[in-house]
């Protein structure tokens, strides 16, 4: 399902920080199915100073978890007690099972590697729906420290440049210094290695009631069982 010669041959931008807008990773007729049964089950409403949006449920391999439930960051922890991390795929649909599946492969984690540069093989991944109605944004931000790399998948079929709700690529904190906005359609995907400067946010969403922007957001994040010489650090 997934196109990974899109990614191979896409190249990572390097202004004003690493990034790759990625183009058709899916075919128009999967990401039609993908997004006719986009799940708008269990979310939750995440909300604060300058960000609103929905999420659902977490997804990662049975083995990312048994790491995540031993990483000194209690949120896995958290979010596998509430039920909100979970390797089960069985409430989503066939075509969403096969695509979650694709991301969990080797192949696909190569191909993001070999397009970013940076070292995944060794990352915890986890994988979030992300869903926004009008009126709700997110704020300029770089992501959490403990991030290599975010990959931002799209599922609107159509979206208008009225409407809001682009990832806008940031030079700078400010969210009005864009460098580039980037609309939530399906033929398009984003990858961000993060830094102190990869600053991005989502502009405020002013859509009809009826629409909302899909994403999916896929997340690398460094194994802090592993120590910088690549062994596993063993507890005292």
């Amino acid at each position: 399902m997934l196109n990974f010669d899109s990614i191979r041959a896409t190249a990572m931008q390097k202004v004003p920080y690493n990034w790759a807008l990625i183009k058709n990773l899916l075919s128009p007729e999967a990401s039609l199915e993908l997004t006719a049964s986009f799940p708008h089950e269990e979310f939750r409403l995440s909300e604060g100073e300058g960000y609103g949006y929905s999420w659902g449920k977490m997804l990662a391999t049975s083995e990312d978890i048994s790491l995540m439930l031993k990483s000194s960051d209690n949120r896995w922890r958290e979010r596998m007690a509430q039920g909100r991390l979970t390797y089960d795929l069985r409430h989503l649909s066939k075509v969403w099972r096969q695509l979650i599946e694709g991301l969990w492969t080797d192949s696909y984690r190569k191909a993001l590697a070999e397009m970013s540069g940076l070292e995944l093989k060794d990352c915890l991944m986890d994988i979030g729906f992300r869903r926004y109605s009008s009126g709700q944004l997110h704020h300029p931000h770089t992501d959490e420290p403990n991030k290599v790399l975010t990959h931002l998948l799209f599922f609107n079929q159509q979206w208008s440049v009225d409407w809001g709700g682009c990832l806008r690529i940031l030079k700078d904190s400010q969210p009005e210094s864009a460098f580039q906005d980037i609309l939530p359609l399906n033929d398009s995907s984003v990858a961000i290695a993060r830094s102190d400067n990869s600053w991005h946010t989502v502009t405020p969403l002013t859509c009809p009631a009826s629409e909302y922007r899909l994403a999916l957001r896929v997340a690398f994040f460094r194994n802090d069982l592993i120590s910088d010489f690549g062994q596993t650090q063993l507890a005292a």
